[in-house]
């Protein structure tokens, strides 16, 4: 039998909370700032350099400021990430592995319940519903041959 799918729904996602809002912005706007701050050290570097003879030095020391800047910033990431990373497996170790053995007992149970109905029930019912089912056809067999043999008179 085929599986009927539910019709599409035509209802609009719900609007961000404020809260949400709020975070998109900040995050908008920094990335606004950062990449202006990127335009800005590139701008300025090229013009140092062709204003003042010693400028490709200032760039190379500008440049060589903002490599430690991005290197210091990767590595608080990486530290973060790090932390995400513990957390998360503490969460694996302390919630899902419980919870995890908790559903095996309960299937255990459930199949050590299937087994024993099954024994104690339900083959003993088939059994007794074959006998019945044999004894049944044996009378059934009997009367049709003694309707053959003497086979009934029509009321006229």
């Amino acid at each position: 039998m085929a599986e009927q799918l539910a019709p599409p729904t035509t209802e609009a996602v719900p609007p961000p909370s404020p809260q949400e809002q709020r975070k998109r912005r900040l995050i908008i706007a920094g990335l606004i700032a950062f990449a202006v701050l990127i335009i800005a050290v590139i701008v300025g570097g090229t013009i140092l350099a062709y204003q003042h003879p010693d400028g490709t030095k200032i760039a190379r020391d500008l440049a060589i400021i903002l490599l430690a800047i991005l290197s210091i910033g990767i590595s608080i990431m990486v530290i973060l990430l790090l932390y995400q990373v513990t957390m998360l497996t503490l969460l694996m170790r302390d919630e899902i592995k419980p919870l995890l053995e908790s559903i095996n007992e309960t299937m255990n149970t459930v199949r050590g319940t299937a087994v024993f109905m099954s024994d104690n029930i339900v083959q003993p019912t088939i059994g007794v519903a074959s006998a019945f089912a044999g004894v049944k056809r044996v009378f059934d067999s009997l009367t049709g041959i003694r309707s053959a043999v003497k086979p009934k008179q029509r009321k006229e």
